[in-house]
């Protein structure tokens, strides 16, 4: 293997001009423009930047395109490179000021450096475990404030551009740069007019410093024409393996492609076809479905045993397969992108499913396998501990006849309750499983944005109405009020709305924009994504009890969503002491029902608004469903039966009505205190949910407390309202 060195400009020129290409092997261009800018600052610096490999080559290899423009070669042979592809591709874009394509988007690589940077580093870079094929569910606003994010990048040689960083004196464009060696425009921007300025000196050896980029030397590994494809094969991933810098399905794809010539175009037209379709899974993805289909397991470490032949056949069954998963998902789950998966290995599980099935289905099975794929995808099936291994499982499941109740026992076997509770959504934030189902039952119960109503969609183009996710407390709300950033994004505290109506809100606590958005368009818009509106709730110092009501509302509106698992199978039978706890709570709520309409002057006109609403909403839908019962609900009584729990308790404790019955009730904090144990024991009795001791206790507590009072008020007669008030 010969040895031999070029600067950054030879080996940009030689890309240029074709002399360097790229075997079929490589994998594409992935890298992000972070990832770009921190290669800069380390050449910037003269840090180490590795080594490049090539081939020199007369063998006819089957090539793929660069991701920037290359002219046509004249000369038959050519450098083929096997290591060095991302820096050099990204290199020749910034020094060229070309565009680059990613996923079959050309972009520009747009990078500014600082001529006021500090002397020496002091940010320090953040690794991504997973930079290249995540995508996020709708997007967030920058939270830090404006001086807080320019103190950052003061601090920073080299940033990702923006607008207004570009439009400050001292920040330039990394591509302008290298296509002059004129420093004055810069200077002259930077409003230096004469040498005698002390920032002359210092900002220009900085831009002779960024232009020495060009010079940097690599060391060039050149291995022998002797050698064959196949060997070189083996090198490229050899080398790969022990460097830990290619994943398994690009050493994957390098192994297909030296036994199947020409098959990176193939996959790479069903990619396109499948990314027309609205699912841009990467190829890794397909290369990992035929697998399953060529081995009946997915491990890439197989590949290497396979014939061109068998990797034929499995590609062209494994298309169908894809294509059924991708029909399913878009037609029978709502599941429209693969942005809404906690896991793309739940498509390779469904085109297995379909092809086990020959692509039929009775009815009761695609509800089941629906049941199925939903249920994975809150709980994660494939994004917690080792996927591959969990999606091998799957597969055997299915390979050896089983059926959709086999992958859910599977499934139960893994996460225990298949429900969603509201203890599991604590603490999670918007990369969880479950505010992607979120984002699905919401749109499902057709929530809209608060103010230009349009459905909540993934594909809404302009950036007033692009989806993004809404603290409901703001951010800068919760950090003025000491809570911390973990605090603050809590999946109860997120909601889908327009960028638009997201910019608008900007930091306004609840208290003003929720109320006044509830008052004027009523509570139907926030039912739709299980916000709570209650006055006493959207308070700063209410925030944990808002989280808490939420997480109960979200869990409910989730499980009809995914379809109960013991949907048409009789109730589990309670433990008689619980059955006993379940009556007494629902006599509670009864005897509450029963203080409000005697105390009440029967009419609903001095309940909060949104429950009028709520009350009014759910006896038109119950009068639709059986019309005998129609005019049933002109009594008070009538109507209210119609209240839930907590529907009762912000009854109570509203500004309007809590004097009446605080001589009733006592300390507001108490009867929020005990209606939350009651409540949380009420969910875990209905939902069939594991009982912790203190949970029991205090609900048990709690029951004694509102027997005690309630027996009293009605002992007395009166609500508590002196006077006959």
């Amino acid at each position: 293997m010969a040895k031999s060195e070029a600067s950054v400009e030879e080996l940009v020129a030689m890309i240029q001009r074709g002399e360097l290409r790229l075997p079929e092997m490589q994998r594409r261009y992935v890298w992000k423009a972070p990832r770009v800018r921190d290669l800069l600052d380390s050449l910037y610096r003269g840090y180490p930047s590795g080594a490049i490999l090539l081939w020199d080559t007369d063998e006819n290899v089957p090539m793929q395109d660069f991701a920037i423009s290359q002219a046509t070669s004249p000369y038959s042979n050519a450098k083929l490179l096997l290591d060095g592809q991302q820096r050099l591709t990204s290199l020749s874009a910034v020094i060229l000021g070309e565009p680059v394509e990613v996923r079959n988007r050309a972009k520009p690589i747009d990078l500014l450096f600082n001529l006021d940077h500090p002397e020496h580093l002091s940010v320090v870079t953040e690794v991504d475990e997973d930079p290249d094929d995540e995508e996020d569910l709708g997007q967030d606003e920058a939270d830090s404030n404006e001086d807080e994010l320019q103190s950052l990048f003061d601090r920073m040689t080299f940033v990702v551009s923006t607008k207004k960083l570009a439009a400050l004196p001292n920040w330039v464009k990394v591509s302008e740069v290298f296509k002059t060696n004129e420093d004055a425009p810069f200077l002259q921007r930077a409003g230096i007019e004469n040498f005698s300025d002390p920032r002359y000196t210092k900002y220009s050896q900085r831009l002779a410093r960024l232009r020495g980029i060009r010079k940097y030397s690599y060391r060039m590994d050149v291995l022998e024409r002797t050698l064959s494809y196949d060997e070189v094969t083996e090198i490229f991933v050899r080398v790969n393996s022990l460097g830990s810098k290619l994943r398994s399905s690009d050493l994957a794809l390098a192994q297909i492609t030296a036994k199947w010539r020409g098959s990176l175009t193939v996959f790479q037209e069903f990619e396109k076809k499948s990314k027309k379709a609205g699912f841009d899974v990467g190829l890794a993805i397909h290369l990992k479905n035929m697998v399953a289909f060529a081995t009946g397991q997915s491990r890439f470490s197989t590949v290497g045993g396979l014939s061109a032949a068998t990797l034929r056949a499995a590609w062209e069954e494994c298309q169908r397969g894809m294509e059924f998963a991708i029909n399913y998902l878009k037609s029978n789950t709502g599941i429209d992108s693969p942005a809404l998966l906690s896991s793309p290995f739940i498509m390779v599980a469904l085109a297995y499913f379909g092809h086990q099935r020959d692509y039929e289905l009775t009815s009761a099975e695609a509800e089941r396998l629906r049941y199925w794929s939903l249920t994975a995808n809150a709980k994660g099936r494939y994004s917690r501990g080792s996927s591959e291994t969990l999606l091998d499982q799957d597969l055997a499941t299915l390979r050896d006849g089983g059926d959709v109740d086999a992958l859910v026992d599977r499934l139960k076997t893994q996460v225990g309750r298949l429900d969603i509770s509201p203890e599991e959504m604590a603490g999670r934030n918007q990369r969880s499983a479950i505010f992607k189902t979120m984002f699905l039952a919401f749109r499902d119960g057709q929530a809209k944005d608060w103010n230009s109503n349009l459905t909540i969609s993934l594909d809404h183009s302009g950036a007033q109405h692009k989806l993004q996710f809404h603290h409901i407390f703001p951010k800068a709300v919760l950090t003025a009020a000491g809570r911390t950033t973990r605090e603050a994004d809590d999946i109860a505290n997120l909601a889908f709305i327009g960028g638009k109506t997201n910019r608008k809100i900007n930091a306004t606590p609840p208290s003003i924009y929720l109320a006044k958005l509830r008052d004027d368009h009523g509570p139907a818009m926030f039912q739709a994504q299980c916000i709570p509106v209650d006055d006493d709730l959207i308070e700063i110092e209410r925030y944990d009890r808002f989280l808490a009501r939420r997480r109960e509302q979200v869990a409910e509106q989730l499980n009809v969503f995914l379809g109960t698992e013991g949907r048409g199978r009789p109730e589990p039978r309670l433990d008689p002491h619980l059955r006993q706890l379940d009556d007494r709570v629902e006599r509670i709520e009864l005897d509450l029902r029963r203080l409000l309409v005697r105390d009440l002057d029967g009419t609903l006109d001095q309940l909060p608004g949104h429950i009028i609403q709520n009350v009014k909403d759910r006896v038109r839908s119950a009068e639709r469903r059986n019309p005998t019962i129609a005019g049933g609900h002109q009594t008070l009584e009538g109507k209210l039966q119609y209240l839930d729990l907590r529907e009762l308790q912000s009854t109570i404790t509203s500004k309007t009505l809590w004097p009446r019955f605080e001589a009733v009730f006592g300390a507001k904090v108490v009867l929020d205190v005990r209606f939350d144990q009651l409540a949380e024991l009420r969910n875990a009795v209905r939902h069939s949910r594991p009982l912790s001791d203190v949970t029991r206790k205090d609900g048990e507590a709690a029951v004694m407390w509102f027997r005690t009072v309630l027996d009293h008020a009605f002992t007395v007669g009166q609500s508590g309202l002196d006077n006959g008030g």
